[in-house]
Order: C-alpha cells, then structure tokens, then sequence
C-alpha cells in the first residue's frame, strides 16, 4: 500500500522505518528544509557554527529510542547505537552563591547539591513515590496538579527552589507548568529503568551499561549529521521517498475514508494510508481547514490539547576561542538560582575533535533558557517579552551571577575564572523572532502540563485508513520525549501492522501491584493506597502492642 507520513520529526520517522520494512510505499512530507522536528541541527552559513533547536539527552529509560537506534546504519559495519551515544553526562546542581569551603565536587553529589533539608528530602521522595505507585489517580488527579506548587509548602524555601529548577533542564517541561504526575513518572524511571543497555569498551575506556541511576547519553556530534541525516539516507536506501518545505495544508475527507490531501505548495497527495505526525499545533489548524474530521472522538482533542499555548525554551550557542576545562567528563551544569532557570553543556566534551566547532571557536557551550515567566535580573522582564539584545543581556548576565560556576572553571583551568576566557560570540537558534509583544517561534513547541494528560489521543481514529503519531498521542513514556515521539510512530505504524515490536516502560513489581490496588481504592473514593496501607499497619501494631499488653496482665 502506499502512506502519506505528514512530519518528518523523530515520530514520523519512527513510522516510516516500519512501514517500508513491511513492504509499503512510504512518501513523507515535510514543512522544514531538514529531517529531526524539535530535534535536528544545523551549521550557520557565514561560520559554520553548529546550532540546535535545545540540547537533549537520552536517558536510561530510552528503550524504544535504543532498540531503533541499533537498526539504521552508521556505516557498513556499526549502528548508530554503537557510534553516536556517549557516555553520560555528570550532571552539577550550581546555586550561584558559593561559600569559602564550597568544594565543587559537592554540586555533582546528589541530593546533597540539593540544598535540602532532611524534611525536604523526605517529602520530595513521598511526592515521587506517591505519583510512581499508581495509576489512574496519578494520570487523572497528579496530572492535573503543579509539581512546584505542591512541594512548596512542604520543603524549605531554597531546598524547593532548587528542586524545581531541575524540572525545565531535566524533564524539558518548565516548573510554573510541570505536575506531580510527570516528574514521579520522569525520576522515578531514572532510579528503576529496567534493561541495561551495555555499550563495548572504546577510546574513552572499557566498556559500560547505561542503566538506573546512571545518568543521560548525549549525541557525539550535531543530530542532524550524527542521526538524522543517516537515518534519511537509510530510508531512502529502502524506498522512502521524501518531500521537504512542503507543509500539509488540508486532508480531504468523503465521510468514512481520507481520499487525499492538498499541500501549502498547492500540490495534491493520495494515498492508501496517512500518518499524520505534524506539531499538535500544526493538527489543529489542518483541521480546522477539514472540520468534518473534528467529529472523530480523538481528532477532537487536538483543540484542548494546545489550550496552554506554545512551550517557550530558548537555546543559543556561546563560542569561546580558547578551550576550556571541566571538572569531570562531560559536565553539565544547571544554574538553580537563574531567573531563566539556564542549563549549559560545552558540546566538545561529548563531540570528538573531527567534528566542526565552526570557524576559530575552541569551546562550543549549547546552552537553554527554560523558564520564560520569571523577570530577569537585568531588564526586569520575563524572556517572553524580552528583545533579542536583552534576552542576550539577561542570560550572560545569569550565568556570570554564579559565583558557583566560577569557582568551577577556576578549579578546571589552574585559577582562571569565566572572565578569562573571552566571548568569541553568541547565537540563538534563528528560528526564535524576539519582540516587545512577546516572542515567536516559527514552528511552535507543545509540552506536557497540567491540562494537557485528559486530551492525548490514541495514534488510532476511527477514520480507518488515519493514524497520528507523536510525543503529544497517548504513549506508555507519557512524557514529551524522544523515546515517546519514537513509541508513538511506532504505535501508529502497529495500527497498520500489528506485528509491530513496542517495548514498554519498566515499573518495578511492587509498585505493579500497589497500582493496581490503587486502582481499586480510586474508584472507591478512598485514600491512596499507601496510606491506606500505613495505616493498616499502624492499626495492626497497636493491636499487636495491645495484645502483647494482655498478655503480660495475664501472666
């Protein structure tokens, strides 16, 4: 048969790597000029300076994302899993304040960089645990409750900063609209990932297995020439045919079937089969543009499901034309106490040197603003509203408000503070316009929140021969994600060929079954099963104690 893939993201891909091993004809159509969605790279003309959409991460919990990775080609005798994941990231929690007997390896020791008390600790593992040990109450009532807003009565001011600063650079959604639901399910995956997935020994040592608790993988070069331009390439080996800059404008409907569709380009699509894989955004106008498709059950959602408005993080590149040490192999820093909550990676320490930092720079530092509500410390303005040239103003402001961070470098580089090492320049991905009324992206950006868990739909409609895939349908990662993006194209080319292979999500057998006795107690209005269960147990000791009290009367 032949299948229109509308989005060339890592879910439209994701389906057309199964589709065309089962024997279809598969054509993709593409509003970008390049392959990778919120994903791909690309080098700047004048300097030939990598820049990215954000910089992202794979963690242990990745199963999909890996198993797909071990089936496209690096070259004749690797996959990209052998060749393109590094090893991972150390992560340092940076406060900017930084006392005399600050020691820096401190902010790698987690939870101490925390900065909470033994009370803050405490309840940050409740909360986890409380989301992680159910189900529907987590995916109908934690989902639609803010994260930060429920830590911060419980936790100590600066223990609850901290806390919810990690949310923007670890979970990619933002703390004003992170809930419960997703940072139990994003942590606690972290802690209890489920099969190593073991890498051969290579030039940076023996070898290693990504598993729990054992940090997030970066790619060694820019996506798009590391992954996504060989995975193009593969399936085009394999018969994909694909068709850039041209945006889906309308999906022709007759009542039961999608009979076509009309591209921004004018030019019309038929097929046996479509996959639409475009932004939920983007669905949302497509079907405005075919109201009779807005009866089917799930395409009905896409509507609810943007009511938050586009996700705003901002990345942008600071080249240094010296080198620059860190403390630990490949170092990634979260800056707590900025206003834009920044997280930085100087991209040569995963990157081989053969690849291109551009023209004269020696460190590449990949950096994301992820909080755009918050005023700035410089302007007093939140991103959102922020010109570029004060965005600009604001983040190397922050970052150089860390006195944290510069002990840091000082220690990495034989005293010498961040000033030492001069500005070659600073980049920000261009697809970003900076305006007085609030800043635009030309392709928006949609992310999990507290209203967005009741309207993902399923990669099924009841439109036979229309699926949807996407990190925004209904998944088992249930996170705005890489591997979600990747589950779903999966799911949605399962629709089609049910032989497709979808690997699930690990939940230890324990927290199996108080899930599924917390089912049961949801429906029943009561409690949540670990109170229940704590309180059983303090009935029983006091009846055990009382027991024991009689005993002794009677003797």
């Amino acid at each position: 048969m032949t299948v229109a893939i509308f989005g060339a993201g890592v879910a439209g891909l994701s389906a057309a790597h199964e589709l065309v091993r089962r024997g279809h004809h598969v054509e993709v159509y593409e509003r970008n000029d390049s392959a990778g969605g919120f994903f791909r790279s690309a080098r700047r003309e004048a300097d030939d300076l990598p820049t990215e959409y954000s910089w992202h991460g794979f963690g242990p919990w990745y199963h999909n994302t890996f198993d797909l990775l071990r089936q496209i080609p690096f070259d004749d005798e690797h996959s990209l899993y052998d060749r393109v994941l590094s090893r991972p990231v150390e992560y340092a929690v940076v406060p900017n304040p930084a006392d005399d007997d600050l020691d820096p390896d401190d902010l790698f020791d987690k939870p101490k960089a925390f900065r909470m008390t033994a009370a803050d600790k405490a309840w940050l593992a409740w909360g986890l645990l409380k989301a992680w040990s159910t189900n529907r109450r987590s995916k109908e009532r934690y989902a639609r409750t803010n994260a930060a807003a429920y830590w911060k009565p419980r936790m100590s001011a600066v223990g609850h900063a901290t806390w919810r600063a990690l949310f923007g650079p670890w979970i990619g959604a933002d703390w004003p609209v992170a809930s419960i639901h997703h940072v139990g399910l994003f942590f606690g995956r972290n802690v209890r990932s489920g099969p190593r997935h073991t890498h051969p020994a290579d030039a940076e040592g023996s070898a290693w297995a990504h598993e729990s608790l054992g940090g997030w993988s970066l790619l060694r070069g820019p996506s798009n020439e590391w992954w996504f331009d060989k995975w193009v390439a593969d399936l085009e080996r394999r018969g994909v045919t694909f068709h850039w800059e041209a945006p889906l404008e309308t999906l022709r409907f007759d009542g039961e079937r999608v009979t076509g569709a009309a591209l921004a380009t004018g030019a019309a699509v038929e097929a046996d089969l479509y996959v639409l894989a475009v932004t939920p955004f983007a669905a949302a106008d497509v079907l405005a543009r075919t109201p009779e498709l807005e009866a089917d059950p799930q395409l009905q959602k896409f509507r609810p499901l943007i009511q938050d408005g586009p996700h705003t993080q901002v990345s942008f590149r600071i080249a240094f034309d010296e080198p620059m040490a860190w403390p630990r192999d490949r170092t990634a820093v979260a800056l707590t106490d900025s206003e834009f909550d920044l997280t930085l990676f100087a991209q040569e320490q995963a990157w081989p040197p053969r690849v291109d930092l551009g023209d004269g720079v020696a460190s590449l530092w990949t950096c994301t603003a992820c909080v755009a509500s918050v005023p700035g410390r410089v302007h007093g303005k939140p991103l959102r509203t922020c010109t570029k040239e004060e965005f600009l103003d604001e983040v190397l402001a922050q970052i150089r408000a860390s006195d944290a961070l510069d002990r840091m470098i000082r220690q990495a580089n034989g005293g010498r503070g961040l000033d030492t090492f001069p500005i070659a320049r600073v980049e920000v991905w261009p697809e970003w316009t900076f305006s007085p009324d609030g800043i635009e992206p030309d392709q928006p950006k949609w992310v999990t929140t507290t209203n967005t868990r009741p309207h993902r739909p399923t990669q099924a409609t009841s439109v036979p021969n229309l699926v949807l895939a996407g990190a925004h349908t209904e998944t088992e990662a249930d996170i705005w994600s890489i591997e979600g993006a990747v589950e779903s194209g999966r799911r949605a080319a399962r629709v089609f060929e049910p032989d497709v292979v979808v690997l699930k999500q690990h939940k230890p057998l324990p927290l199996r079954l108080t899930a599924r006795l917390d089912d049961g107690l949801y429906a029943l209005g009561l409690p949540h099963v670990l109170s229940v269960l704590g309180a059983g147990a303090a009935a029983g000791l006091v009846l055990g104690l009382s027991r024991a009290g009689e005993g002794r009367r009677i003797r």
